[in-house]
């Protein structure tokens, strides 16, 4: 099958500038996530509150309060993640049609009726991903306690093939998601729709893939990573016997710059690629003198 790769990514870069209403929703998710990043360096703080503290309890409290605070995080996040990637789905279906104005509250709630389905296939994904993961690192400790650590020489250029074999995996976990909002399906039929597409057009996908992740991956690490230079720093800033005022500053103003920049990359980045990729499913199941169309949910 011809795929004609300027056409997909130019009309995808066409959707995401004119449909900035797609944006909104992408920011909003950027935000959640990047509410991570403090979370992340909390441990830090543990030798500056233990210095202040009455009890040796302070690091336990710590560490299960954020514990619980990062298991909320995911339940609130996985939610979240489904509407979010059914509304762009909806908005950019939409959007190729050239049809009406859709608000961000009304794509999510035209997004309802898929959430069940698409949070399975999240679900499964990741619960499959877990699994490949464990069983390949499970292997790879057993063959170094026999071998005594000679064969870790042989496995390291093997490992780096789980790169590709993840992007691919989301590659499918994409399609599968398309086949559930765009053609209605089951969460296995669209697996194995997707697993089709996969298998049928690996070339095509796999340099699709290159193209979206690592052109978006280079822009925002040009962006982001010197933002974050500095937020990286503020550990260092409390190792000393007294905190280094001026390193920690300037730590947490870039922290409060890089979290909406990140969040406007992300909910930018997510709309390019989710177009990229609806688009890619449409022009290997359909035609091209086949208009979609789109069908109408009643919440």
């Amino acid at each position: 099958m011809n795929f004609d790769f300027g056409e997909v990514l130019s009309r995808a870069w066409q959707i995401t500038w004119k449909y900035k209403v797609l944006w909104i929703i992408g920011i909003l998710l950027g935000f959640l996530i990047a509410m991570l990043f403090p979370l992340m360096f909390i441990p830090a703080f543990l030798p500056e509150l233990m210095q202040n503290s009455s009890t040796d309890l302070m690091p336990v409290l710590i560490m299960g309060g954020t514990i619980f605070i990062l298991i909320i995080f995911m339940l609130v996040l996985y939610p979240a993640s489904v509407l979010t990637h059914t509304s762009l789905t909806l908005g950019v279906l939409n959007a190729n049609q050239d049809g009406e104005y859709l608000s961000a509250s009304e794509l999510i709630k035209r997004s309802f009726p898929f959430f069940w389905r698409v949070l399975g296939l999240l679900l499964l994904f990741a619960a499959g991903t877990m699994l490949i993961t464990f069983i390949f690192q499970a292997i790879i400790f057993f063959l170094m306690i026999v071998t005594l650590g000679l064969a870790t020489i042989c496995i390291m250029p093997l490992s780096l093939l789980m790169y590709p074999a993840l992007y691919l995996a989301i590659v499918w976990m994409e399609q599968s998601m398309n086949a559930i909002i765009i053609d209605n399906m089951p969460v296995m039929d669209a697996a194995r729709q997707g697993w089709n597409l996969v298998r049928n057009n690996l070339l095509p996908l796999a340099l699709m893939a290159l193209v979206i992740y690592f052109g978006i991956g280079l822009i925002t690490g040009i962006v982001i990573v010197p933002m974050m230079i500095p937020f990286f720093l503020m550990p260092f800033s409390l190792m000393e016997q007294q905190t280094n005022w001026t390193v920690l500053s300037i730590s947490i103003v870039c922290i409060a710059i890089s979290i909406p920049l990140f969040a406007i990359l992300t909910g930018w980045s997510m709309v390019f690629t989710k177009s990229a990729w609806v688009l890619t499913y449409l022009r290997l199941t359909r035609s091209s003198n086949v208009q979609l169309k789109i069908q109408k949910v009643s919440s």
